[in-house]
């Protein structure tokens, strides 16, 4: 159902956005996107906005001489190899005619509330007054995937199986997650999340690492770990910072990785003479720096970006599928880091 908009706090966007930043201290912006946001007065939404705690898990950058994987090569091995391989490297899913993107919305005050129905699986209290602005639409694909940051409300939500029904202007979805902006963006189900409140139905995954933003990329820096959807079905294990797995082979073979898993392109590469296309070059140094960790299983080895065409922008990305072929899963450009180390704590 939908609820009638509350009139809430008499604040403008602009100052809910940076009242949140001011106080939390959890969430981190560039300069130029907080210049860029009170030149407009607040009318535009911070899209390049980095979520959580500079030093949480995800927005730390791993060390070069970060431990590696025991079984590396075997793990390296298995996803160029491995079934649904493909190529056997990472794919930029979202890109060219695709609509495997994930569309990126930004609720603000006057925005309807929606009690979001669940069709297959409970969702977080949040979802029952979900503000979603009126164009917003889940990108046309298998998985109906959309994210909605509502600033004001300090979170963003991760909705699977998104369906406007406009008969009775209603949503539904088949599985959400909350993540707050503030926290450190852990599933409270970790035992590490500084938030409560931080659940959903994802597994540990959240909504601001599982798509690449455009407007990011076009500014040139991705300063977070990234979610990956690896193509051979990942091991029936997880690791932290996840919380259930949705793969399905045998978790005792070493070369089959756990959800959760973290690799990053070697330190050692040399990104900018592999004449790369210049968002595919933002990618790739987000992922030597941060790295990519497994999310989910089976279908393609693929990083998705964000749907800007499902959100109206048109399609705006000018890059190719892929983009990141000419670095396979290979020793001489991936490591896989070890199961054990946690950037947040070891420096080895």
């Amino acid at each position: 159902m939908r609820r009638p908009a509350r009139p809430g706090r008499q604040l403008g966007y602009a100052a809910s956005a940076l009242a949140l930043l001011l106080v939390a201290g959890g969430v981190e912006a560039s300069d130029r996107v907080g210049a860029a946001h009170e030149a407009t007065g607040g009318s535009s939404p911070p899209r390049s906005l980095r979520a959580f705690a500079p030093d949480s898990w995800w927005n730390t950058p791993l060390p070069a001489d970060a431990k590696q994987h025991a079984h590396a090569a075997d793990i390296l091995a298995y996803l160029r190899k491995g079934p649904e391989s493909g190529a056997g490297c990472l794919k930029l899913a979202g890109v060219e005619n695709s609509h495997w993107g994930t569309p990126v919305y930004w609720a603000k005050e006057g925005d309807p509330e929606f009690d979001v129905s669940e069709s297959r699986h409970g969702l977080p209290p949040e979802l029952d007054s979900l503000r979603i602005p009126r164009h917003a639409r889940p990108a046309a694909n298998n998985d109906g995937t959309m994210t909605v940051y509502d600033l004001q409300k300090g979170y963003v939500v991760a909705l699977t199986d998104a369906v406007y029904h406009p008969k009775s202007d209603t949503w539904s979805a088949s599985g959400g997650s909350v993540s707050y902006l503030a926290s450190n963006g852990l599933d409270a189900r970790t035992g590490r999340s500084d938030e409560p409140r931080n659940r959903g139905t994802h597994r540990g995954n959240n909504a601001a690492v599982m798509a690449v933003s455009w407007d990011q990329a076009q500014e040139g820096e991705i300063s977070h770990v990234l979610k990956i959807a690896s193509g051979p079905p990942a091991a029936d294990r997880y690791i932290f910072p996840m919380v259930g797995s949705d793969g399905h082979y045998d978790g005792s073979d070493p070369a089959v990785p756990p959800e959760g898993l973290r690799l990053r392109l070697k330190p050692s590469l040399d990104l900018e003479a592999l004449d790369l296309a210049p968002d595919a070059l933002v990618i790739a140094t987000a992922i030597q720096r941060y790295g990519v960790y497994i999310g989910d299983s089976g279908g393609r080895t693929a990083l998705k970006v964000e749907n800007t065409l499902a959100e109206g922008r048109g399609r705006l990305w000018n890059v190719d599928r892929n983009a990141l072929c000419g670095l396979p899963f290979s020793e001489r450009y991936w490591d896989v880091v070890a199961e054990s180390f946690d950037p947040t704590r070891d420096r080895r």
